[in-house]
This record gives C-alpha cells, structure tokens and sequence, in this order.
C-alpha cells in the first residue's frame, strides 16, 4: 500500500485575504509550529512504514526537501498543473492527490503523527477514514448546501444528484488518514469534484470568504461521504465512535506522552489547544531536525531583515 502525503504550495505562498483559517501557517498560530508537525508526522510515518512519498508542485519540492531536507523517500510535482485555482481552494491538492492515485494507498495529512500503537489491519479494507463527525457539528455545516445553492454555481449533472439525493443534509467523514484497496472508487469520486471546482473558479469571485473556505470540506468530505452513501460502499473508521468535538477527545492520548497512542490529529482547534507540543516532541525525540529546522527558520529570517 503506497503510503502518500501531500502539499500544494499556492494556498500557503499566496492566501487569500480574510481566510477562514491561516494557510500560510496550516492553520497553526506561527509557521514554525506548522513546520515542526509536519517534521514529526513525517518522521513518526517513517517509524512504521518503509517508504513515504509527497505529492506537491515543484515549489513544495524545493522548499521541503531540497530546502528542508525533509527525508521523503520519493516525491512528485503533479500539483503544477493546478495553478489556475484559486488559494483559497485548499483541498485542491488533495483532491488532485486522490484522483491520480492508481494502487491501493494511505493518505496522512501534515498534521497527523503515528504513535507505536496504530492497529496497521484497520488499513485492510477497500475504503477507510478517520471518523464521522457528530450531528451537532454536522447541523452547523448544513448551511453551506443552501449556500452553494444560493450562489450562480455550475454543477453537472451527477453533483446535482448528489445533493438531491442527500436530502439536502450535510454529512461528511474526516479524512485526515484515509485510502484503501478501492482506488478507482478515489478516482470516481475525487474527479468529479475536481471538475465541478474547475467548472466554478469564474463564479467564486462572488463567493463570501466563509463559504469559499467551506466549499473545501464540501469537495473533499461531503462529496466522499455522499457518494460511498450513493453506491452503498462500506467505509471502515479507525476511530469507531461518532466524534463531538466540542471536547477534548484526544487528551488521554497527548497526555500519555509521545508515540505512546495509536495517533494524534492536530486537526481543527488541537491546532491551537497544544500549539507547543509538536517542537516540544520534535525537540526531544528527533533534536538534529529540531535543530536543522530552526537553522533554516532564521537563514529565512535573516534573508528577509536584509532585504
């Protein structure tokens, strides 16, 4: 199983005025924090798997591996062909990602690191994700449908059905680890709203700045969610239960120190709950890249002072 990460570099060289989350640091308080959950995601899948690929455009290839010298086993530029889209499309990369991958896969995003515990069986199965969000936060997304709708948005005719068929109820799985043995069912699906955002990048000028930055998770998320529902595909999760993220869910896990947990996602608000956690393990666990890291953070420093 190919084992993948992936970085379009647009989002965060160039983000769009008044995002609903800060690209340019991954949506951490400061981009060194950003920089040091990556390092350790990356070296935390390096503890279990044997070899890791990033798929990002060839500014991404320059920054992280030739100038961070992140160690990716293998890396390719496909997100140069996406350009045209605009910033605040953040999952564009991804879903770019997804519709290329030909073989059976496992996507981690950044911000999710390994732990010595991660059950390797539940990647054994032709569609998984992370979890499932629970009603309430649900119920707070369900406006966006009534948005896209609202707004001159083009849709083909299966993305109409898929809204249709959804009743107009918004559901979505988190895909911070996702993949599996079903790739053509990735292709299918990451396609379609790959096409449906190109159809739509002359309308999204006239877009709020909220709902652009939700039309990621619309895209990426809902679209998965409703069309596994549509083709009645099972879908496994490695976290069983329904998730309320109005607590702190993962704190048992931080708390047992690190790689003592199956897997820590820095998703959403973790990424301002432990915003020193991640240099703080980086720091004690993998020093010489905590230390190569900040030696490149202030060459950049010092680069921008001069000039």
């Amino acid at each position: 199983m190919k084992v993948i990460q992936s970085f379009w570099s647009k989002p965060f060289a160039f983000p769009a005025a008044n995002s609903f989350e800060a690209r340019s640091q991954g949506g951490f308080l400061n981009e060194s924090q950003f920089i040091y959950t990556w390092a350790l995601s990356l070296l935390s899948l390096k503890e279990v798997f044997s070899h890791v690929h990033l798929n990002t455009d060839e500014k991404g290839k320059k920054a992280w591996i030739d100038f961070f010298e992140f160690p990716y086993d293998s890396c390719s530029t496909d997100m140069d062909a996406i350009e045209e889209f605009p910033s605040d499309l953040w999952s564009t990369g991804k879903l770019l990602t997804y519709a290329g991958i030909k073989e059976p896969f496992v996507h981690f995003d950044v911000d999710v690191v390994l732990g010595k515990h991660f059950d390797m069986h539940k990647l054994e199965h032709d569609l998984f994700v992370e979890f499932h969000y629970d009603d309430c936060i649900l119920k707070r997304y369900s406006t966006i449908i009534h948005k896209i709708l609202n707004y001159e948005i083009n849709m083909s005719p299966e993305f109409k059905g898929i809204i249709a068929q959804s009743n107009f109820v918004y559901n979505d799985y988190n895909l911070g680890i996702t993949g599996g043995y079903d790739y053509d069912f990735f292709n299918r699906y990451a396609q379609n709203s790959f096409n449906n955002l190109k159809l739509n990048i002359p309308f999204l000028r006239n877009v709020d700045s909220t709902t652009k930055s939700f039309l990621n998770c619309f895209y990426e998320q809902y679209c998965f969610y409703e069309t596994a529902r549509i083709e009645l595909k099972c879908v496994n999760k490695l976290v069983k239960s329904t998730l309320n993220l109005d607590f702190d869910y993962q704190k048992s896990k931080i708390d047992s120190g690190y790689r003592n947990f199956d897997f820590v996602h820095f998703h959403g608000g973790y990424k301002r709950l432990y915003p020193e956690l991640s240099g703080k393990w980086l720091k004690e666990y993998y020093p010489e890249y905590y230390r190569n890291i900040n030696e490149k953070i202030a060459f950049i420093n010092s680069q921008q002072l001069s000039n």
